[in-house]
């Protein structure tokens, strides 16, 4: 369903080798668990609870990039499905502040190219309302779990 290949703004990147319907699985992310003193800045890494990352696994999960509009996004556990229809060829591509929410990240400039670009990668919790709002249904399930829960306590 899916292979890397050379991306035009990316570096490495992973494309669809035939369409993808929305709603449809892609691929789930995998790797060796790390804490987060376990790896170097720089390293791959994918967050998936306060102080619990994937390190990188070899596979095409390592080489999806980010977008401000991505066609894919977490829906059930670490499966990226497509958000949309995806064309054959298409790169895939996620929203990286769907996993993020370490509280010291600073972000890092967005090359994404996308017309509705932020410009920074950045922090869950740093992404204004409308992003959060928009980004919500397709969280990692660690922060799905933590931010339904802030909303509990606000409206309590």
């Amino acid at each position: 369903m899916v292979r890397v290949k050379i991306s035009p703004q990316h570096g490495k990147g992973v494309f669809a080798t035939a369409a993808i319907e929305a709603g449809a699985e892609i691929l789930t992310f995998t790797g060796p668990l790390l804490q987060r003193g376990q790896f170097q800045h720089g390293d791959y890494h994918l967050q998936i609870g306060d102080d619990l990352y994937l390190g990188a696994s070899g596979k095409a999960d390592d080489y999806v990039n980010h977008s401000c509009e991505p066609n894919a996004g977490f829906g059930k556990a670490l499966a990226l499905v497509a958000l949309r229809d995806i064309a054959k060829g298409e790169e895939i591509t996620w929203d990286y502040s769907t996993a993020i929410d370490e509280e010291d990240f600073d972000g890092f400039p967005c090359q994404c190219g996308a017309s509705a670009c932020r410009g920074v990668v950045a922090s869950y919790r740093r992404l204004g309302e409308s992003d959060r709002e928009r980004l919500a249904p397709w969280l990692l399930p660690y922060l799905r779990l933590r931010y339904s829960r802030a909303a509990l306590k606000l409206a309590i």
